[in-house]
């Protein structure tokens, strides 16, 4: 999710960013920079001196047109409210990361620590992100109770409400000058995503478990036109029982099996934030299992490589479907238009982060990227990746 504030003052875009954001065409240098948190109040000077060293640390690779290390602590300045707002899902921050150029700025709060450091490049350095915050943080939550329902858009910096049309705001409302009958010994409901069935009523709470029933339906109705086109994951929050009724209901093709427990109306947008993080993140390594599962169906395939120079051209050409990179090493070079790749044994001036360019490339064409430990890789390999079709490897220079 990017909530994006636009500074009164200047050109800035203010944001805190999430991985399209982040990875979209600057066509600017770019300053990435990895710290320790503020400190907090009245330390702003000892914490701007801090940032400022940093920044320094990188004059001499800052282009003639691009933003000077005085810009840009005139920038911090003027944004430092956003780098103090903002309470992080984890209770306690290990790292601040700062994004910015002449029309950017964006941050998180991260919850593991990162050795302080600045970058500047073509692109954001975001290999440090990506073993902390999945590629896909974005998600859904449907708040449900009897008495009110709200549906969230969250990420993992934050959650907000969202805005949504036919949607009945309560079970009285939704029932209001209906009528059930009465006398059903038995009712059976099936999803039209799964098949399968679920939600079994008997005995005397029938004609309340059809009302429940109908009432999710209509919110389901609602949910699932808003959200068209939509692939994120959706989480229900309510209590146990209600559960597999609205699941019964439910024709949303991405909601999760595990629903938050517990009355939503008691709970806070920061509470639900949490909750639901845990979730996703559960997902995520679910799916990263999966991918990494797929990789090696694929093995010495044309599907898949672990070839750098290969695995470049195709994250250039948007073939890469799954992208698994280590959590920490450096190679170093640069694509040279058309297809030309080189890499160097240490950087050299101009270059990029080749890991970091491969990650930004396949999150810019639609592609997922998933950290996994380096004994995992192929012997000797620091990348692989499952492609979309095969890559023709003929066409690819190395130099």
């Amino acid at each position: 999710m990017t909530a994006e504030i636009r500074d009164q003052n200047s050109n800035v875009e203010i944001n805190h960013p999430d991985y399209a954001a982040l990875v979209r065409e600057h066509g600017q240098a770019c300053i990435s920079i990895y710290t320790v948190p503020l400190l907090g109040a009245g330390t702003e000077k000892h914490d701007l001196g801090r940032l400022t060293a940093l920044l320094q640390s990188i004059q001499a690779s800052l282009p003639h047109d691009g933003l000077t290390v005085e810009a840009a602590e005139e920038i911090l300045k003027s944004q430092w409210h956003l780098l103090q707002e903002g309470e992080p899902i984890h209770p306690r921050t290990q790292t601040l990361a700062i994004f910015m150029n002449k029309e950017f700025f964006g941050c998180y709060h991260l919850p593991l620590p990162t050795p302080e450091h600045a970058v500047v490049g073509r692109e954001f350095h975001i290999r440090p992100l990506l073993s902390q915050i999945s590629t896909n943080d974005r998600f859904f939550v449907l708040a449900l109770s009897q008495k009110h329902v709200r549906l969230c858009q969250g990420s993992y910096h934050g959650l907000t409400e969202r805005t949504v049309e036919e949607v009945p705001e309560n079970l009285h409302e939704d029932l209001s000058g209906r009528s059930f009958e009465h006398g059903y010994e038995s009712h059976t409901a099936a999803s039209p995503i799964s098949g399968t069935k679920g939600a079994i009523f008997h005995g005397a709470h029938v004609d309340r478990k059809e009302e429940l029933l109908h009432f999710f339906r209509s919110i389901n109705h609602g949910i699932v036109n808003s959200l068209k086109g939509q692939q994120f994951p959706l989480i229900v929050a309510t209590v146990d029982y209600l559960f597999p009724i609205y699941k019964a209901a439910n024709t949303y093709p991405h909601l999760l099996e595990d629903p938050i427990i517990g009355n939503p109306d008691l709970l806070s947008l920061n509470e639900l934030r949490a909750a639901a993080w845990q979730i996703v993140e559960n997902h995520g390594s679910k799916a990263r299992d999966r991918a990494f599962a797929v990789y090696h169906e694929h093995i010495n395939t044309p599907l898949s490589s672990s070839n750098l120079r290969e695995v470049l051209i195709a994250a250039s050409r948007g073939l890469i479907r799954f992208l698994f990179v280590p959590p920490a090493g450096e190679r170093w070079g640069s694509i040279v238009p058309p297809e030309t790749v080189h890499v160097h044994a240490e950087q050299e001036p101009g270059d990029e982060e080749l890991l970091n360019l491969a990650a930004i490339l396949t999150i810019r064409h639609g592609g997922h990227v998933h950290v996994i430990p380096s004994g995992q890789l192929r012997e000797g390999a620091d990348v692989a990746a499952v492609f979309r079709f095969g890559l023709d490897s003929n066409a690819i220079v190395a130099a």
